[in-house]
């Protein structure tokens, strides 16, 4: 997923990198703080998370990007590194030489923030465009380096992918002998700007200044008391997270182990479901999809947009949700499948559409409460 040109324009006139889409993140959904994958890694501590908010210290960041293949929800993004970009720099490239920004290593290659980056389903996707050979320069500078310490997070990376491809896995050098030499360096790890996006820049400077001239902005204490949380909203948007869609669209192109595991979850629902709705609503990925007309609800589930995340276990109220391993390719290629179909009627005392329990049932559970405490209610009165 490449980023638009005024979010390209947004991040040259804010002077930062990370885009931070906390109305994406598991935690506000959820109401609970569950996942701290981001604030775990980060080597500054400048992120810090709650129910109600994902809250980062600009003094603090360094721009390393170690925060972006943890989050299972994609509320975390840079302009810098692009993971679709990214890939594409490495086709049709045997041997890749691959530098952070504290390798102290000559010759050619591709520059990322941190190693810490890349992440399996990146490996597993180079792997796909030709790659059989990854050096990493700079891993020896990670003692005390300011952007953090990668070996830890490359070695769990070096495991899965071996897992995952076996023999077929590309080989990673964490201490290469050799760089390509005569070769420039491509930057992975800055924001390019387009000609679009440059001309946006140059824009959204002028407005921004002209506005602020002619109309002088809130104060943050103002802005943060006219905000509403997002959950007050009855819309929760959904995005594919970037890792995950750069291996969907070269998983038919990795060698993957006959007998190994795959990067992908499925998911079914038991027969507790009551059909509410709620991990459609709130799976931020996109691979659970809630509709409901006044006729029926459904729901239904695309497994190459599932990162694993569990919101949906976690706040299902009758617990219905059941995870299952993937264990062969051709379960992602039947694409979204519908878990289940309710059919669903108006009430006859409120109009609300129901999912009946019987075809005699023809008022909502809300309105039959209401109806039974009426009915007691009289025969307290009268008895």
């Amino acid at each position: 997923m490449q980023l638009t040109a005024h979010e390209q324009a947004d991040g040259f006139l804010n002077l930062s990198e990370l885009i931070i889409e906390e109305e994406l993140c598991t935690n506000l959904r959820g109401r609970t703080l569950t996942c701290t994958n981001c604030q775990d890694i980060c080597p500054s501590d400048a992120l810090s998370l709650s129910p109600d908010a994902i809250d980062l210290d600009p003094d603090r960041c360094t721009g390393c990007n170690s925060c972006l293949p943890g989050c299972p929800a994609g509320a975390l993004r840079s302009r810098g590194f692009v993971p679709e970009r990214f890939i594409a720099t490495l086709a049709d490239q045997a041997q890749v030489d691959l530098h952070c920004r504290a390798s102290s290593d000559k010759g050619g290659g591709i520059v990322i923030p941190c190693h810490s980056v890349l992440d399996a389903r990146l490996i597993a996707a180079a792997r796909a465009e030709g790659v059989s050979v990854l050096g990493l320069h700079g891993l020896n500078n990670c003692e005390g380096c300011r952007y953090g310490d990668a070996r830890e997070s490359i070695e769990k990376v070096v495991q899965t992918v071996s897992e995952w491809l076996g023999e077929g896995a590309p080989r990673i050098e964490l201490t290469p002998d050799s760089v390509t030499a005569g070769k420039t360096r491509e930057y992975q790890d800055q924001p390019h700007l387009s000609r679009r996006a440059f001309l946006r820049f140059g824009g959204a400077q002028a407005v921004n200044q002209a506005v602020d001239w002619i109309v002088p902005g809130l104060d943050p204490e103002e802005q943060d008391e006219e905000a509403l949380p997002f959950y007050q909203s009855s819309v929760y948007p959904q995005r594919a997270v970037q890792y995950q869609s750069v291996l969907v669209s070269r998983a038919d192109r990795v060698p993957w182990r006959l007998t190994g595991p795959l990067p992908w979850r499925l998911r079914s629902v038991s027969a507790d479901c009551s059909g509410c709705l709620v991990c459609g609503e709130r799976c931020p990925t996109g691979a659970l999809c809630a509709l409901e007309t006044a006729e029926r609800r459904e729901l239904s589930f695309d497994p190459t947009l599932c990162t694993d995340c569990s919101l949906c276990e976690r706040i299902c109220p009758e617990q219905a949700m059941i995870p299952q391993a993937a264990g062969r390719l051709d379960e992602l290629d039947r694409g979204r499948v519908q878990l289940f179909l309710r059919r669903q009627r108006p009430c006859s005392r409120c109009g609300t559409p129901f999912v009946p329990a019987d075809q005699a049932t023809d008022q909502c559970q809300v309105c039959s409460n209401e109806q039974e405490l009426d009915e007691a209610w009289l025969d307290m009165l009268s008895g």
